[in-house]
């Protein structure tokens, strides 16, 4: 397979045709793309072989040596493993969509911060609810929205890399190049196609190894634009939890130093599997938070006539971030109700409003 990329200057001398920094010199045409060359492919005298960081990337994309290390933390796999599927199992006895929201608001908030986009996860949920007033990076914001839809979904394999995107066909030859931030039209196609093959070459590995490998494997294949972190992180925790039952994604953000690349494929992988390790551990203690939360908010509101504050409490419970409106229709209440209610719980630190706003207000446990 030949990645061919019409930004690039460079010309064979013989067919007139632009190769990209991905391509094999001329004459290793059998090689795949996703086997590192030998080290002399990667020096001075090979005008095809791809510079420095790039050249990194692709020696990180064996697969044999993903296996093989694979084989020599069998144990520490089979321990991350069971904590992820422990946290899946609290995850289903979790009402509504509480324990997918929550971990995932966790998680992006981590994502963006190892981006260098430092926005508190309870603004992510003020700008996904649309209550406005909310600053940051608008592109950064963009991708707290996208991640959050992709991480919200039931665990599963990856759809297509277009449908997981969120990509449309489209003409664009008069696009400047520094508008070309990811390959479009055939270019892409043939770069998804690449990524699919070379995650084939896994496809008997266990996920958590195959979710380490797809974060190496996407910027060799070139799917997003160079800096580009939180598509393949997203990628990533969708590929470990796609066993999983109850939760779409594995959680890696207190080891969320796995997303800086670098290190070898063993030392990476043993990286990545500590960090889901204690990703799971950790989104279990939030769980536990949550659950002593409700308790105490229960024992708290107990002097209350009616049922409103418990169920609050159970909306809360239910979901990380709630506007008014969401409140009372989980609760079964008015607006007015809730609004009252609301407010009443938060003067006796039960609950947060965290907008400070007087309109489009939002609501959390404390």
């Amino acid at each position: 397979m030949r990645y061919q990329s019409p930004k690039n200057k460079d010309k064979n001398d013989e067919t007139g045709i632009a190769f990209s920094p991905c391509d094999d010199a001329p004459g290793r045409d059998a090689d795949l793309w996703f086997v590192p060359a030998e080290e002399a492919a990667f020096s001075g005298d090979d005008p095809f072989a791809m510079p420095g960081p790039r050249a990194d990337h692709r020696r990180l994309t064996d697969p044999a040596a993903w296996r093989k290390a694979e084989a020599s933390h069998a144990a520490d796999l089979a321990r991350a493993a069971g904590a992820l599927s422990a946290l899946d199992q609290a995850c289903r006895h979790v009402p509504g969509s509480g324990a997918g929201e929550r971990l995932a608001l966790i998680e992006i908030e981590a994502m963006l911060w190892a981006a260098g986009a430092r926005i508190p996860r309870e603004r992510i949920g003020q700008h996904l609810r649309a209550a406005g007033g909310v600053s940051g990076d608008p592109a950064a914001l963009a991708e707290a929205r996208w991640a959050m839809r992709r991480l919200s979904d039931r665990p599963g394999p990856l759809p297509d890399l277009r449908g997981f995107l969120g990509l449309h066909r489209v003409d664009v030859p008069a696009l400047a190049d520094t508008l070309l931030l990811r390959p479009v039209g055939a270019e892409f196609d043939l770069a998804a196609e690449a990524f699919g093959e070379g995650m084939a070459e896994l496809a008997d590995s266990h996920p958590i190894t195959r979710a380490a490998y797809c974060f190496a494997l996407w910027p060799v294949a070139g799917l997003s634009h160079a800096e580009a972190l939180v598509e393949p992180a997203v990628a990533a925790a969708r590929i470990a939890g796609s066993e999983n039952r109850s939760l779409g994604f594995a959680p890696l953000a207190p080891g969320r130093d796995v997303w800086r690349q670098g290190a070898s494929i063993a030392d990476r992988l043993s990286r990545w599997i500590a960090a889901t390790r204690s990703g799971a551990q950790t989104a279990m203690l939030e769980l536990d938070r949550i659950t002593v939360w409700a308790a105490a908010a229960r024992a708290a509101t107990s002097g209350i006539n009616g049922t409103s504050p418990s169920k609050l409490i159970e909306a809360l419970t239910a979901r990380p971030i709630l506007t008014t409106q969401d409140a009372a229709c989980l609760a079964g209440i008015s607006r007015a109700s809730a609004e009252r209610m609301l407010g009443r719980m938060q003067s006796m630190n039960v609950v947060r409003e965290i907008t400070g706003q007087g309109r489009f207000r939002l609501w959390t446990a404390r």
